[in-house]
């Protein structure tokens, strides 16, 4: 019987063995990788273009790669705020992990129509988001919600409009009236502007063709003009400095990229750079962290100033504002 026993002991060891080592070897023990992070992005105007650009920038620096670790849902900007609806819930259908959202309208949407799912929402940037209503607390948001905000500074900006242009007195301010971000800018200079000796001509308008009507009907006093941190006002700088620079009038501006289109100066935020702080809360919020425990961060106020536009209308920059400014377009 031991003749016969030992091997077939010899012969199933190795089949043993064998089994064993297919019982190890298993697809688990090579994870699949994890599918990509989908983030939605929702913007208003053409404008934030240069926010989501800064911010696809920062993520792929981080290693989130479009295509690769994360997909975007872009539907391209909205155009006007009665569309935002429509782009939110084309993005929610597709169940997206986190929403990256430009201004205060858009912001405020978003918000709305995420608040059962819990889905985590970006901003980027929002003017004032406790006046608007999008966060109760800058240190601890709460929720699933937060972002960039921008500093105070338009009162300052009309300062800085009496400095380079000592005779305007009359100033014409457009702005969308359903713009919380917008009537945030209203309020700091209403208050700012009887100590400056000047007169707002604040003017709803909505649109293209209300912008070119509005211009061709400017009073001839008017001496300056004023656009507010206002997407889709922004969105429509050329109209804006078309008109200025035939009327030889001085046109302050929210941001760096209205003074490359030929605003005269901004004293406010760079797009690019506070898309880049966005990602770095988006970052935080995929590895984990609550979105509510993420401070709101602040973006920086840079003064830009264009001295060909300058130099075509007439202007001489007083030289305290040429040593204070951080960004110059001389072409």
């Amino acid at each position: 019987m031991k003749k016969i026993v030992f091997p077939l002991i010899a012969l199933l060891l190795p089949a043993a063995m064998l089994t064993a080592a297919v019982l190890l070897w298993r697809p688990w023990a090579t994870p699949e990788p994890a599918p990509p992070v989908q983030i939605a992005l929702v913007q208003l105007t053409t404008v934030d273009a240069q926010t989501v650009a800064g911010f696809k920038a920062a993520m792929a620096a981080a290693g989130y790669r479009d295509g690769e670790r994360i997909r975007y849902l872009d539907e391209g900007p909205a155009g006007s705020i009665d569309r935002l609806d429509a782009i939110i819930q084309t993005h929610l259908r597709a169940r997206p992990d986190l929403f990256m959202v430009s201004s205060t309208p858009a912001t405020q949407a978003v918000q709305r129509m995420t608040r059962e799912s819990g889905i985590p929402v970006v901003f980027a940037p929002v003017n004032d988001p406790l006046g608007a209503g999008i966060v109760d607390n800058l240190k601890h948001p709460g929720g699933q919600i937060t972002g960039v905000r921008l500093p105070t500074g338009d009162d300052l900006r009309l300062h800085w409009l009496r400095e380079i242009a000592p005779r305007a007195r009359r100033v014409l301010v457009p702005y969308t009236p359903e713009d919380n971000s917008a009537r945030a800018t209203l309020t700091l200079i209403r208050a700012a502007a009887p100590g400056l000796g000047v007169e707002l001509l604040a003017q709803p308008l909505r649109g293209a063709s209300q912008i070119i009507a509005a211009l061709a009907a400017l009073p001839a006093d008017v001496d300056a003009i004023f656009l507010p941190r206002d997407s889709s006002i922004e969105s429509h700088i050329e109209l804006f400095v078309e008109f200025a620079l035939r009327r030889r009038l001085p046109l302050s501006a929210p941001s760096l990229i209205q003074v490359e289109a030929g605003a005269l100066f901004s004293y406010g935020f760079v797009h690019g750079e506070i898309g880049q702080q966005a990602a770095h809360l988006a970052e935080q919020i995929i590895k984990g962290v609550s979105p509510g425990d993420l401070p709101v961060q602040m973006a920086e106020n840079v003064l830009s100033l264009n001295l060909a536009t300058a130099r075509r209308i007439g202007i001489d920059i007083p030289d305290a504002m040429l040593l204070q400014a951080e960004r110059i377009v001389r072409e």
